[in-house]
């Protein structure tokens, strides 16, 4: 069994622009999906899947829960939905779970994605009931207190992207709302992960009681996303009993 897990967009200020390289293996290994999966991910295109193969994603495959394979399909630029929209959306179409990640001082490029193309995304996520995470990566200047006047940090504040913008797209788009100050273990590996497992889980459940042609379109068992604080406000409830009962599951 295989779970899909498509990303948009750049959690580096600036992205990618028109005409340079997609992503590169530094680059790779330094994001957030690669950081989650480990040293166990490996880079290139499944063979199963070799005909939704795109070269403006950046394909590499891992494993969860003992035998279950993840394939995620990485593309940080967004100027991709516009030059080769069907070969986009035809990814997206096979997508289990969709990523979508900004930079927090890169406002420019957080206000194209939410005026741009979170409208053109917005009814065939609802058609399709496909779970959506929103990971807004970076620290903002001044996050503990008003902002300084001056005008050097008033220009970078101004940059930011505020929690109130941020946390209305993911209600537009009917996405759960991650903030995540870096991408160090913690914010990884014990938050971001924690959602994506349920999900994951979530996901698998679903697909062990559905027909394969019957998933798409079914609003009735759409995945709701878990209501969850930011990791400063509250402690993450962490799925842990039903990660033992899927491993108990695979063991037997």
């Amino acid at each position: 069994m295989s779970i899909h897990i498509v990303a948009l967009g750049s959690e580096c200020p600036g992205g990618v622009g028109p005409g340079e390289e997609i992503m590169g293996q530094g680059q790779l290994q330094g994001g957030l999906l690669w950081s989650y999966l480990g040293h166990g991910a490996l880079v290139g295109p499944c063979d199963l899947e070799s005909s939704l193969h795109n070269p403006a994603f950046m394909e590499y495959t891992s494993r969860v829960f003992g035998n279950v394979t993840v394939v995620v399909r990485d593309c940080p630029s967004w100027d991709l939905l516009d030059s080769d929209w069907a070969s986009v959306r035809k990814v997206l179409e096979q997508a289990d779970i969709l990523v979508i990640k900004y930079a927090v001082t890169d406002k420019l490029a957080f206000q194209q994605v939410r005026n741009g193309y979170a409208p053109r995304l917005r009814p065939l996520l609802r058609h399709w009931g496909v779970p959506v995470i929103l990971v807004a990566v970076g620290a903002r200047l001044n996050d503990e207190g008003p902002p300084c006047t001056c005008p050097l940090c008033a220009s970078d504040w101004s940059s930011c992207v505020p929690h109130s913008e941020g946390l209305q797209l993911s209600r537009d788009l009917g996405a759960t709302y991650l903030e995540l100050p870096s991408l160090n273990h913690v914010f990884v590996g014990r938050y971001f992960g924690s959602v994506l497992e349920y999900f994951m889980i979530q996901c698998l459940k679903h697909k062990a009681k559905e027909r394969p042609e019957k998933r798409r379109g079914n609003k009735v068992n759409e995945l709701r996303p878990p209501h969850l604080e930011q990791p400063g406000q509250r402690v993450l409830v962490f799925y842990i009993f039903y990660k033992h009962q899927l491993l108990k599951k695979n063991q037997t």
